[in-house]
């Protein structure tokens, strides 16, 4: 099972606004979609400024990589299952050993990010520590 960082922009996908748990919705998979498999973990980035960027919940790939009709693009489906009651924000993970280094902190210009397996075990105790629910890594 992997695990993935999707990033969307607030001036394009709102994650305040349009992470909503039980929805299914199609995220673009522009890197890693030949590693995408049904129930591998989707963490939710937001990026832009620095007062909201952070992750601000987590679903699971629901349907693997597929190219869109009538486009050159690939898309991948995800449930939403958690919204966070705040978010995990980017200068907290920041300031993590394990996480500074996440390449959505290196190199932020991306869509989809691989997430090592230590660092979503450090995601995951973060998260708990929030007092949020953890997804369960199979």
């Amino acid at each position: 099972m992997n695990t993935f960082i999707f990033q969307s922009l607030p001036e394009l996908f709102d994650l305040r606004e349009k992470l909503n748990p039980g929805l299914v919705d199609t995220w673009y998979a522009s890197r890693y979609r030949n590693e995408m498999k049904v129930n591998d973990i989707v963490f939710f980035w937001m990026g832009g400024d620095e007062r909201f960027k952070g992750l601000y919940g987590y679903g699971k790939i629901v349907k693997e990589p597929y190219l869109e009709a009538n486009s050159s693009t690939y898309g991948v489906d995800v449930e939403y299952q958690v919204k966070f009651k705040k978010p995990i924000t980017s200068s907290f993970i920041r300031n993590d050993s394990d996480l500074k280094n996440l390449l959505i902190m290196r190199a932020p210009q991306a869509t989809n990010f691989l997430v090592d397996d230590v660092q979503s075990k450090k995601l995951l105790k973060i998260i708990r520590e929030h007092g949020e629910d953890i997804p369960k890594l199979v």
